[in-house]
């Protein structure tokens, strides 16, 4: 089994466990690969700690997740609020190709040292969000737009489905923007990290 570790950490209402359903149903629904989802949040759902991780098996042969829970060190790592930021140890993530990135957001994290130590992508996520679309609920597009195009564990086309099937028909031209602009700071970071390999 190749499997492929998720962990989106944060506070209750910035949307860690949707954007890990939509990782998930993007994985096993629309790219046919077998994935877990768990979750867990303190008793104030709302401003309290939570986390969410998805497990995806790469290989389409197999099919089949030995164990439902990601294991440290982690293929990717989400954290949006300060107090997940704290949690990360040096070797809470993998190195390699498609592996071992760290999404993070500035607007509602202020310090976070070992961000520089792993291939990180800074998103004012929130605040992105607020000033494009009004609303930081179009965060989590965002940050699945980012996700798509740094993890390939499944197409774009997979993605954008799972949009449609995941927000309401009025916000769907705006969430598939957010979509596009979480892509494509994704996709100039890659650049970034390939210029620097040269």
């Amino acid at each position: 089994m190749n499997r492929y570790e998720i962990r989106i950490s944060g506070f209750g209402g910035q949307g860690v466990i949707t954007l890990s359903k939509m990782i998930t149903m993007a994985s096993s629904i629309y790219e046919n690969l077998a994935a877990t989802q768990t979750e867990a949040y303190s008793a104030a759902a709302r401003g309290g700690r939570c986390w969410a991780e998805v497990v995806v098996d790469l290989d389409r042969d197999t099919k089949q997740i030995d164990y439902p829970k990601a294991l440290i060190p982690y293929d990717f790592l989400i954290v949006l609020s300060e107090e997940s930021a704290k949690d990360i140890k040096r070797d809470s993530l993998k190195t390699g190709d498609n592996t071992g990135y760290l999404i993070w957001d500035p607007s509602t994290i202020k310090k976070f040292r070992l961000a520089q130590k792993f291939k990180s992508l800074r998103i004012p996520v929130q605040r992105m969000a607020l000033e494009k679309f009004g609303d930081t609920v179009y965060g989590n597009s965002i940050l699945f737009g980012a996700f798509t195009a740094l993890s390939k564990i499944f197409s774009e086309e997979a993605a954008i489905e799972t949009i449609r099937n995941f927000v309401p028909k009025a916000t769907l031209e705006k969430n598939l923007e957010a979509f596009e602009l979480g892509k494509v700071e994704a996709e100039y970071f890659l650049k970034e990290l390939e210029g620097e390999k040269k």
